[in-house]
């Protein structure tokens, strides 16, 4: 389609895009062995067949029922049971594991232990909390194959694992990789974006060939994966903007909270910024809310929690000039971001790369 105000665009390749769904809207293909995935074009989920049952990997709602309708079809085809004995979560969110409840309570579920802190907490009838958990790691074995589970650190979510077949060269993590697609918009919305930013390295270190990434209707490559980790250092420099100073300490904001340009130079933490239930109280350094022409509070030099990100010479006092000019401020009589005068080093930002 073109456009007399709109360039036009060259089409999506076709190496991003997948299979043909069929008329009921999903795709089964085979990943390896007995291992498969299925697909809606847009989630995805992976199960394995196995003579004492079936293991399936995320239950997106998206596919929902489909999952039932390729369990099926394909135990039909190979001669095995299509009852599913095991349901494992990759995470919490409910876009991957929505459909959780459709496979009965006999199930066996099994996450992460932060996992099922969440889901007790969501208290969701459509995803039951797993009985099975972990903390670090955890082999399945079921019918004779084997998954190994682990969970290297805090990513998209709290709580997303690595999930690998060893018995069938593949690695399927969710909500990192878009095979064949640039990441996620909103990723600076990552429950922690610099562990997200170090998933592909770990997810490289792994032995595999075959990757499920959980969205999009295609299977992803270590050539995909390494493309997505060239790509994301070019948004580094969006990690140097300055940010207002009357933020809260740095080591208890969440990612993704703090406003970018354009925003009001200063901020105060709405209640769903503020630390979760399970952090430590609400240290004395956090700054009280400021107008954004008053002197923005130094931060308490007792405070052992931020004492090692606090940037000497970017917060303002009147008895002690900052330490080198900074050349993001306005000048002398220039307008500063808001209505007014310009509201010189009061308002001076603190570096993102502070941030935890």
């Amino acid at each position: 389609m073109t456009s007399p105000n709109l360039p036009d665009y060259a089409p999506i390749p076709r190496s991003a895009l997948g299979p043909a769904l069929n008329d009921q809207g999903y795709y089964v293909g085979r990943v390896e062995r007995n291992l498969y995935w299925v697909t809606d074009g847009v989630y995805q989920s992976a199960f394995l067949t196995t003579p004492d049952g079936v293991v399936l990997f995320d239950a997106p709602p998206s596919i929902g029922p489909n999952l039932r309708r390729a369990v099926d079809e394909i135990a039909a085809a190979n001669g095995v049971t299509n009852t599913v004995t095991h349901l494992v979560y990759s995470h919490h969110y409910a876009d991957h594991a929505g459909a959780a409840s459709l496979f009965g309570g006999d199930v066996a579920r099994i996450g992460h232990e932060e996992t099922r802190r969440l889901l007790l907490r969501d208290d969701d009838p459509a995803r039951p909390a797993p009985e099975v958990t972990f903390a670090d790691r955890y082999a399945l074995q079921v019918g004779g194959e084997r998954a190994e589970l682990a969970w290297h650190g805090p990513n998209d979510s709290p709580d997303n694992i690595f999930i690998h077949f060893p018995g069938h060269d593949t690695l399927m993590l969710i909500d990192i990789v878009n095979a064949g697609w640039v990441p996620i918009y909103n990723v600076n919305l990552s429950d922690d974006v610099p562990g997200y930013t170090q998933v592909p390295a770990i997810a490289l270190s792994y032995p595999w060939t075959h990757f499920i990434c959980g969205h999009l209707g295609r299977l992803a490559t270590r050539d995909d994966v390494a493309v997505h980790q060239q790509y994301m250092p070019t948004s580094k420099p969006a990690r140097n903007r300055r940010w207002p100073a009357s933020t809260r300490c740095p080591s208890t904001r969440r990612p993704g909270r703090t406003p970018g340009p354009g925003s009001k130079p200063t901020w105060t933490p709405s209640p769903s910024a503020r630390p979760r239930p399970s952090s430590r109280s609400t240290p004395a350094c956090w700054p009280p809310p400021t107008s954004r022409h008053s002197p923005a509070p130094r931060r308490s030099r007792s405070c052992g929690r931020c004492a090692s990100t606090a940037v000497p010479g970017l917060i303002a006092s009147p008895a002690r000039p900052p330490a080198a000019p900074d050349h993001h401020a306005p000048g002398p009589g220039q307008p500063g971001p808001g209505p007014g005068p310009g509201p010189g080093l009061t308002d001076e930002l603190v570096a993102a790369d502070a941030l935890p």
